[in-house]
């Protein structure tokens, strides 16, 4: 670690970062305490902000310096700073997917890299939440597999705030799924994130609250409705069934779906396989499983609407446009 260093004023202790403090670097940026030695050329080669910043001629009075190297402040967090900087200099840290990545460096990319104009690291976070929150049943399907962000406890609270804070619609519908998956009280009395020294209260406005508490019902009353609709075909067996079990596992299926107050049907098939698969015969195997793919599909085309948001359609085209 580099020794801190006194900047104009005693009470201004500054800290250099190790990961972005090279030594024959010409630039020195300075965020919040922290001090990271760079390289002004590359810098401005990925971005147009810096290159504009950069072709000013220096005031009058001149910038501070360090070890001939010219401080200039930039007021964004210096967590934020770090992953921005790190993205751009290490080619190995924010790698696209399938790479993993976590949410803090996506959101931290995503921030500075539309406030300083880095094209490709904006389309880069963005794929990142994609990976995890999918637009379409068949990503969805295979989410566990592709997603990129760890599904770190009420990872969807702090990808909701995201979504809000920069306008991706497009994410929305997924990411409300998730939210209604988990219990009730965390849309209400707020959601804890980040690590244990760092926790903060993610706390929804009202109006974020509103939506989700409808298409939490929504959905519920789906499930509910699919419930009714496996309890009354119980009684009515499948054409070729053989298996003595196939009616009570039938209701049981339908029992749990029924129980359930949060959202649950897309995995419901996935999540269940040991009931299903041990108490059907081959007959209502597969009848089970085209049942609940055509009701998978059916809520999938809802979603949107369950939440008062735009058609599938709509929000494509809004997703498109985000990568532009």
């Amino acid at each position: 670690m580099k020794e801190t260093i006194s900047l104009s004023a005693p009470q201004e202790i500054s800290v250099p970062v190790d990961d972005l403090w090279f030594d024959d670097g010409n630039l020195i940026l300075q965020a919040e305490k922290s001090l990271f030695k760079i390289y002004s050329g590359l810098l401005a080669a990925r971005s147009s902000v810096f290159r504009d910043m950069l072709a000013f001629p220096p005031p009058a009075e001149g910038n501070a310096t360090l070890d001939g190297c010219p401080i200039v402040t930039v007021y964004d967090s210096a967590k934020d700073m770090n992953y921005f900087l790190k993205a751009v200099f290490d080619t190995s840290f924010f790698e696209p997917p399938p790479t993993p990545t976590e949410l803090p460096i996506v959101e931290g990319v995503l921030r500075l890299s539309l406030k300083y104009d880095v094209s490709y690291l904006h389309r880069r976070a963005l794929q990142h939440l994609l990976s995890t929150f999918p637009m379409t049943l068949s990503a969805w399907k295979n989410r566990e597999n592709d997603r990129t962000i760890p599904p770190v406890d009420n990872t969807p609270f702090a990808a909701f705030r995201i979504a809000r804070q920069f306008d991706l619609v497009w994410l929305l519908p997924s990411i409300l799924y998730c939210v209604s998956s988990h219990p009730f009280e965390k849309t209400l009395d707020g959601a804890t994130w980040g690590k244990e020294k760092e926790q903060e209260l993610i706390s929804l406005s009202w109006l974020d609250k509103r939506m989700c508490i409808l298409g939490r019902q929504r959905i519920v009353m789906f499930q509910s409705r699919n419930s009714v609709s496996l309890m009354k075909s119980s009684t009515a067996p499948v054409e070729g069934c053989n298996g003595e079990t196939c009616v009570g596992t039938r209701q049981r299926c339908a029992d749990i779906l029924g129980q359930w107050d949060m959202a649950g049907m897309l995995d419901y098939f996935e999540d269940n396989h040991d009931i299903w698969y041990s108490g059907f015969c081959s007959a209502c195997r597969t009848a089970f499983k085209e049942t609940c793919a055509s009701e998978c599909d059916s809520m999938w085309t809802e979603l949107p609407e369950m939440f008062g948001l735009p058609s599938w359609e709509v929000l494509e085209d809004l997703r498109k446009k985000a990568f532009e």
